[in-house]
């Protein structure tokens, strides 16, 4: 019987690549049950691993950066700047809150806390701190703002507990920041209230003793007096929060540069309507624009003064708890299949590139150029020795 010609002849490109097929799979084939016999004592060897490992829980805690809803907020919000170096230039709110969480300081309070020192047996509280990173993850929501903190222990209560810890030791860090920011501030308002008010007296006293005359009731001094007054105070008020500020803020940060610029705004409008005081019969004019400036400069630090007190009394971190970490019911680690898995990728791929290797260099030895070139090395190496 005659072949079918019909067919056509093969390709020489698919008689090679079914050349190269079978070059790998014949001797992988011959070698099945080495393989085999492989994959399976490393997976086994990998389950072992796998048990021997101490069990752990992940708990898992939240939380979320709310907006300033109430003004006695923002005694949190103006210390927030005074800590943007520890994330750098563009680092945003959550960023820094995340930096703080991973400080030594947090790290030691919860290692106090938990008495975790002991519990993992170190001599060192170094070796504590290390391994309290390894276990603690942060993850930072780029959207929608979202922190969620993973804490692994070997106990599973523990191990929320601590989840939840590291959000009460931000929220109590964060409020102790903000209320030390809010107490320089009362202090600072306290003492010139003192003395705005003490030159409130001295003015209201020489306005008493000043009396009135004709050529001060022809001039109509009040209107005059009550806006060049409170002109004064105004400028006066400006200085007492430049003052503040720089209390806290560098002289190059931009709350300073704008009370500069207000300062300077107000000092020249009280410049246009400035005019020398006088010492005759007109100066029941010069008592009352002095009364009327310490009245005013008293009642704009006075207010100050209440701000600062409220913030200081207010109990307000911008900080909402979206999920509190519950105890795990089933433990992250080990994964027993992970590991098995693992190990029959290991038992398989290993021996498999070794089997190929070998059988490359087997066919390297049987071809007459390779034969020809190896001679040609060992001749040059026994002339070198010769």
């Amino acid at each position: 019987m005659s072949p079918d010609r019909s067919a056509g002849p093969v390709s020489p490109t698919s008689a090679a690549t079914s050349a190269g097929w079978l070059e790998v799979a014949l001797p992988l084939w011959h070698r099945r049950w080495w393989l085999l016999i492989s994959t399976i004592a490393c997976s086994a060897a990998a389950l072992g691993l796998a048990v021997m490992q101490s069990v752990r829980f992940t708990g898992q805690a939240s939380f979320v950066v709310q907006p300033l809803l109430r003004p006695s907020q923002s005694v949190v919000a103006s210390a927030l700047p005074a800590l943007a170096g520890l994330v750098g230039p563009g680092g945003s709110p959550v960023d820094l809150y995340v930096s703080i969480m991973r400080s030594q300081r947090i790290a030691d309070r919860i290692i106090d806390r938990f008495e975790l020192q002991r519990v993992w047996d170190f001599r060192f509280r170094v070796q504590a701190q290390t391994r309290l990173a390894q276990r603690v993850g942060f993850g930072v929501g780029r959207r929608d703002g979202v922190v969620v903190i993973t804490v692994e222990d070997e106990s599973a209560p523990r191990a929320a507990e601590m989840a939840n810890a590291y959000v009460e030791e931000l929220r109590t860090t964060l409020r102790g920041f903000a209320l030390e920011e809010a107490h320089q501030r009362r202090q600072f308002y306290d003492s010139q209230l003192k003395r705005a008010r003490s030159t409130l007296e001295e003015a209201q006293g020489r306005l008493q003793a000043s009396g009135f005359d004709k050529a001060a009731l022809r001039a109509e001094p009040r209107a005059t007096a009550e806006r060049y007054g409170r002109m004064q105070a105004e400028v006066a008020a400006a200085e007492v929060r430049l003052a503040a500020t720089r209390r806290v803020r560098a002289e190059a940060s931009p709350e300073v540069q704008q009370q500069l610029t207000e300062l300077a705004a107000l000092r020249a409008q009280l410049a246009e309507v400035e005019a020398p005081r006088e010492e005759g019969q007109g100066a029941f004019v010069t008592h009352v624009r002095e009364f009327r400036y310490a009245e005013t400069l008293a009642e704009s630090i006075a207010r100050q003064a209440e701000a600062a007190r409220v913030d200081e009394a207010a109990d307000s971190v911008p900080l909402q708890v979206l999920d509190r970490a519950r105890a795990p019911e089933w433990p992250s680690s080990p994964r027993p299949l992970q590991w098995v898995l693992i190990g029959a990728v290991i038992g398989l791929g290993v021996p498999t590139l070794w089997i190929l290797l070998n059988h490359r260099l087997a066919l390297a030895r049987m071809d007459a150029a390779h034969q020809e070139r190896v001679a040609l090395i060992r001749l040059a190496l026994a002339r070198r020795k010769v």
